[in-house]
């Protein structure tokens, strides 16, 4: 079952504890972009296919990653695309 925009938006807003939309449209946006390029086939597809389609192609059309990451470095790296992030709050998104 695809989400609906409005439905998976609120749901990062609540969870992420974002005081906007915005925020956690952007929340949203970098961890799907950077979770896109390290997973793969069918896992990655599944995702998608649960996501608004805004969110899905994001998924689905993945920054190029040149190597795995472990939970660790996939948090730096979250860290590092979110202006103003530190590690904990990108845990966090």
């Amino acid at each position: 079952m695809t989400l609906r925009w409005d439905t998976f938006i609120e749901e990062v807003q609540d969870r992420g504890e974002y005081a906007s939309r915005e925020e956690a449209d952007r929340a949203a946006r970098v961890v799907l972009a950077l979770l896109g390029a390290h997973l793969v086939g069918e896992d990655r597809a599944r995702v998608a296919a649960r996501l608004p389609e805004a969110y899905a192609l994001i998924l689905l059309n993945p920054l190029e990653a040149y190597e795995p990451l472990d939970a660790q470095r996939f948090v730096r790296a979250t860290a590092a695309w979110i202006e103003g992030a530190t590690e904990a709050t990108a845990a966090w998104d």
